[in-house]
């Protein structure tokens, strides 16, 4: 689904990451992934055993198209000294943390209520932040969380339509962007949201920045699209990704611009960004390398899968 829409580069986590690398390696495109960190199943120190063992086996590997994150899952699933034991790890190996943070009020109220503090301060306090992150959400969060996340230099994954499906509201946008905060782009799960169609999400932030904020001006088209694009790069830690420039990797998603919604074209910026749609994605490069040619995806049996996944799907649902 992420080829066919135009994304060729993501960061995900939670489990059966060496099979997701697997499929990563086949399919040819861009994956940072990290393995959920838990109090639960078998305890925190055993998972980032197994956390190290996925960096030792996959990180740079796949041409360099895969990274590996430690992923401590959030305040509420690892407690203190798990947060601590994440973050002494992260920094002793030089390795990025992915962690879903201020996601809802429940969640801020809890951590205030058993800590004194929001979310992100209390990440901070934990040494967190000692190591570049990628907090998802941050939907809850106040001025104070703000300036943190800026001095830090976190990167902020905002993914507007799996927090409106879940009802957990907006984050404020553009308020981190004003603070210099480097604020990207996400889906989140399917389950949390139905799809992975980044253009789709990327045209939902714009909007919804300039609904909340009654500011029609509020991450217009072009900033949009470097959320969308350079600054997710810059947030996984691809330093050469993000724009089509010489020296660049190439990843890159080409339109056809037949479409009915492409005319006028005075301003193709804003075109692709509150017109266009993923439908219109024609050929996707990663790393120079074709994955899809005008609609056929090269490098995957897309029947195949197809077929797969619908029958593990209903497997799933369906009665006994």
């Amino acid at each position: 689904e992420m080829i066919k829409s135009g994304t060729p580069c993501y960061n995900d986590m939670y489990f059966h990451m060496d099979i997701t690398a697997q499929a990563t390696e086949e399919a040819g495109i861009r994956g940072v992934l990290t393995r959920c960190i838990s109090i639960f199943d078998i305890g925190v120190e055993a998972k980032i055993k197994e956390e190290l063992k996925l960096h030792r086996d996959w990180h740079n590997k796949a041409e360099g198209r895969i990274k590996v994150m430690l992923g401590p899952h959030s305040v509420y699933i690892v407690d203190k000294e798990g947060l601590q034991k994440v973050a002494a790890t992260a920094k002793e190996y030089g390795i990025a943390n992915h962690i879903h943070v201020s996601e809802t009020e429940f969640e801020v109220n809890n951590c205030v209520k058993e800590h004194g503090m929001s979310p992100v301060a209390y990440l901070e306090s934990v040494g967190m932040f000692d190591s570049p992150t990628v907090a998802a959400h941050c939907v809850c969060v106040n001025d104070n969380d703000i300036q943190i996340l800026a001095k830090h230099k976190v990167a902020v994954a905002h993914n507007p339509q799996s927090n409106l499906k879940l009802a957990s509201g907006v984050a404020p946008i553009a308020k981190m962007i004003e603070a210099g905060v480097n604020v990207t782009i996400g889906t989140d799960g399917t389950s949390s949201n139905n799809n992975l169609d980044m253009l789709e999400e990327v045209q939902t932030a714009s909007l919804l920045a300039k609904g909340i904020t009654k500011n029609p001006l509020a991450v217009p088209a072009d900033m949009a699209l470097q959320l969308g694009t350079l600054n997710g790069a810059q947030a996984l830690g691809f330093d050469k990704l993000g724009k089509i420039e010489a020296g660049y990797l190439a990843d890159i998603a080409l339109y056809k611009m037949d479409a009915c919604s492409w005319y006028p074209r005075h301003n193709l910026m804003s075109m692709l960004i509150y017109a266009a749609s993923s439908r219109d994605v024609d050929t996707v490069l990663c790393n120079g390398k074709v994955l899809m040619k005008q609609g056929e995806v090269l490098t995957l049996d897309e029947e195949k899968i197809k077929f797969e996944a619908a029958k593990a799907g209903l497997s799933l649902v369906s009665e006994k």
